[in-house]
């Protein structure tokens, strides 16, 4: 599929809004916080099930804080509400203009976030890639970047941000432990983007995402990257080169500076990592979100610094 095919087809503006799911239907909806030059990044995470069961989670994490903090919330929500006014606990979403304007807030007891989120460039979707989503880990999911406004604030933080954000989501199924391990990976500058979603299921490997480049959107079509890590197995640098399907080539470095291990599934740690990026010179921010397999991740730290 050709890059003009995908920056010229829009994604049909109901995909921004809830979906009808089978009864092992998962949706999710991520926006990754990162702000390096307040030492802080986390994210706000509104799911629901297929029977209405609701979770509403937010995190944040990094140098400035003394630890981690993580709130959440659960509920059962009607039917009726939808994601252009979503309330749940403290947790607030509202898609103002569908894959352009969204605006998300949490009002913790120690977190608090308001602000508003606008896209960069059109929304990529996993169906626009030639063998889609795979099936385990959804019916499609959608990827995208933007600038994000707010106000944060948490334990020894007042801030009005201002920075990029990353917003996904995914609606279907999701079997997490049938990823052996996977790599997904955000990179953002004013110039280009990146996203990669690397997955290791049934013996294979499969890749999908976008380079976002002068106002044209490309399916990956390889990924080489190299991976630093420190003695627990927590990422600490990203060097990788993608290629996409129109030839063009993008060189990242990413540093992480904020990580948190998390665990959202009995099968996997989430290793979670805000990053500072360079793409081909130009700097930004990003994430990186390795996922593994629990019984390789604990045999496999005792021996990261020897052999990794």
């Amino acid at each position: 599929m050709s890059s003009a095919a995908l920056t010229g087809v829009a994604f049909p503006p109901e995909h921004a809004f809830r979906h009808t799911m089978g009864p092992d239907g998962r949706e999710s909806l991520a926006h990754m916080l990162m702000f390096p030059e307040f030492g802080v990044a986390g994210f706000i995470y509104p799911t629901v099930r297929a029977d209405g069961h609701a979770k509403g989670r937010a995190s944040v994490f990094g140098p400035a804080l003394a630890e981690p903090i993580h709130e959440q919330v659960e509920e059962v929500v009607p039917g009726s509400m939808n994601f252009d006014d979503w309330r749940t606990g403290p947790l607030r979403m509202r898609v103002i203009e569908p894959h352009q304007r969204v605006d998300i807030a949490w009002e913790g007891e120690t977190i608090k976030f308001v602000g508003r989120y606008v896209a960069m460039h059109p929304v990529y979707a996993f169906s626009m890639h030639p063998l889609g989503n795979p099936g385990y880990y959804g019916d499609d999911r959608t990827e995208q970047h933007g600038r994000v406004t707010g106000r944060l604030i948490a334990p020894g933080i007042d801030q009005q941000v201002e920075g990029f954000m990353v917003r996904d989501h995914s609606w279907g199924p999701r079997i997490w432990g049938l990823n052996q391990h996977y790599k997904w990976f955000h990179a953002i500058t004013a110039a280009s983007s990146i996203h990669f979603f690397e997955m290791d299921s049934f013996g294979r490997k499969q890749v999908r995402g976008y380079l976002y480049r002068d106002g044209r959107l490309a399916n990956i079509l390889s990924v080489d990257c190299d991976v630093e890590y420190d003695d627990q197995m927590l990422h600490r640098r990203l060097r990788a080169t993608v290629v996409d399907t129109e030839g063009r080539t993008a060189r990242v470095d990413a540093v992480t500076f904020a990580s948190v291990s998390m665990e959202f599934d009995p099968m996997v740690y989430n290793s979670e990592a805000a990053v500072t990026v360079d793409i081909d010179g130009d700097v930004g921010t990003g994430w990186a979100e390795f996922c593994w397999n629990r019984s390789y991740l604990n045999y496999a730290r005792q021996y990261v610094t020897a052999y990794s």
